[in-house]
């Protein structure tokens, strides 16, 4: 029975450790609505928003007065890249980034071109595990939205 014993209580745990529920994601929806309550004006459509480059742009010679984009005609040029993180939702977030050191119209070296940060709300992936789920909180995170010119 002494041998028995032992035996038995290792065979029982290995049996209660492959029983054990493996967390898993929530689903997509059920964190965008959690963010919602959070954020109700959560700007989910940036992504159509933004047009990401495939390649990374450069710095132009004068401003672009006849493309459609924003970022284009500005005096202080972005574009845009994803920002991304697989332990938060979103996982993907574009952020710009200066095109160039100053202003295109300025030759001033006193004019620079920086991004203008905003925080945003995220939910990120802790690591505790809920019926199963894992357990998502509220963050904010610093990311860039478009750039500006300023006097250095």
């Amino acid at each position: 029975m002494k041998l028995l014993l032992p035996f038995v209580l290792i065979l029982s745990c290995t049996q209660c450790q492959g029983n054990r529920m493996k967390c898993k994601d929530p689903s997509e929806e059920h964190l965008r609505q959690k963010l919602l309550r959070h954020y109700p004006a959560y700007p989910f459509d940036i992504m159509q928003d933004s047009i990401i480059d495939m390649k990374k742009k450069k710095c132009p010679t004068s401003i672009n007065g006849t493309s459609e984009l924003k970022q284009d005609r500005s005096i202080s040029p972005w574009s845009f890249r994803i920002n991304e993180d697989v332990n938060r939702y979103p996982q993907k977030i574009p952020e710009a980034y200066c095109l160039c050191r100053g202003c295109v119209t300025s030759k001033e070296s006193s004019m620079v071109s920086e991004p203008f940060y905003k925080l945003v709300p995220v939910m990120h992936k802790t690591s505790k595990c809920k019926k199963g789920r894992f357990v998502y909180k509220v963050q904010y995170i610093k990311i860039a939205h478009f750039c500006v010119c300023r006097f250095h």
